[in-house]
């Protein structure tokens, strides 16, 4: 019902349900700031909304019920397993009610755990292993995520003044939900100063709550680029003549999340922490350069393809066993020639 990243995770296996159940009405309940990156028919028939902050109200979850009842559900998967999805999956009335095997926060009152061959696997494997342990059939990881027209063209004309048809773009989104996930915005700043000198523009992204690393991104690289234009002026040659100089499109706060799609969609490289919208730019199949170090990315990193370059810290400790430690210089420690490495390797292969 939450969390970015989750419900994106959470896409195969819906997928995989409407194929193996074509006939049948699925439904999808969760928070309204997250529905925009679900799809509509033919995989989801109807959406309905929790209100996370009236979870705890006698009169909202008395409505709850009587709304989920009216629907006569036959079976409830909760994928998320925790306490607030179980409440709902409770509610739903529906005499069979699943969850993957961890059920936590008491879920395990509610739902009866499905275990696959996949227990301790990537998560996305784990969600799967429920339609699996109902005797569904997994052919291939999908992810349906929405095609908005509308969307589409917003995305166009945000970046119509600033990049030229044709030309390439990268994406950082230098956000995370959690401070400890985060790569520092003027290590972003410094290898955002690389990429536009090598001629390539940037495009920023991420939420309202993004917007002062934002700043700090484009003034840090600014303060690189006038550096080094000084340095050039006492007889450092940076080769200025012989390269077209890259811009910073800051984006950050100023989309939705149907156009972030599309602005991701467009991109050339996507790069980030382990965030929401790395999880977007794995689900296209963008070639994208992860960084992780307090998370474990074989849990919840971006999965299933060649797109996928991850710059791991040196002093990450994260496992599957362990996903979450709580270590804030773990993400200090990758340098940004690190993160440029795998860049220009990129690059370099598909030139």
């Amino acid at each position: 019902m939450s969390s970015l990243g989750d419900v994106i995770h959470a896409l195969p296996t819906l997928a995989a349900l409407r194929k193996n159940l074509p006939e049948s009405k699925i439904t999808w309940a969760i928070h309204e700031n997250f529905a925009d990156i679900l799809p509509g028919k033919p995989y989801i028939d109807e959406i309905i909304y929790i209100d996370r902050h009236k979870l705890k109200s006698p009169m909202y979850l008395m409505a709850l019920r009587k709304e989920l009842h009216s629907c006569h559900f036959d079976m409830v998967l909760d994928l998320q397993c925790i306490a607030k999805s179980a409440i709902v999956s409770y509610l739903s009335g529906a005499p069979e009610r699943y969850g993957y095997w961890e059920l936590r926060e008491g879920s395990k009152f509610v739902n009866k755990p499905l275990v696959g061959e996949h227990q301790f696997d990537h998560v996305i494997e784990r969600y799967l292993d429920t339609i699996r342990a109902l005797d569904g059939e997994v052919k291939a990881i999908e992810f349906p995520l929405p095609v908005d027209k509308t969307a589409i063209a917003a995305a166009k004309g945000m970046l119509a003044d600033e990049i030229a048809e044709g030309e390439e773009y990268v994406v950082i989104a230098p956000g995370a939900r959690w401070t400890i996930k985060e790569w520092s915005s003027q290590a972003f700043g410094e290898l955002a100063a690389r990429i536009v000198h090598e001629g390539k523009h940037i495009v920023l992204v991420g939420a309202k709550s993004d917007i002062a690393k934002g700043i700090t991104i484009e003034s840090t690289a600014t303060h690189i680029a006038l550096l080094k234009a000084n340095n050039e002026d006492q007889g450092i040659s940076f080769e200025e003549n012989s390269i077209k100089r890259g811009k910073i499109i800051n984006l950050i706060g100023k989309t939705s999340l149907r156009e972030l799609i599309e602005i991701i969609r467009g991109a050339r490289i996507y790069i980030s922490a382990d965030t929401g919208p790395l999880h977007i730019a794995n689900a296209l199949k963008k070639e994208l350069i992860a960084l992780f170090g307090p998370t474990s990315p074989e849990r919840t990193g971006p999965y299933g393809g060649e797109h996928i370059h991850l710059v791991i810290s040196p002093t990450s400790k994260a496992t599957t066993a362990e996903p979450l430690i709580n270590d804030p210089e773990c993400m200090n420690q990758i340098t940004v020639d690190m993160v440029w490495q795998v860049y220009q390797e990129i690059v370099a292969d598909n030139s």
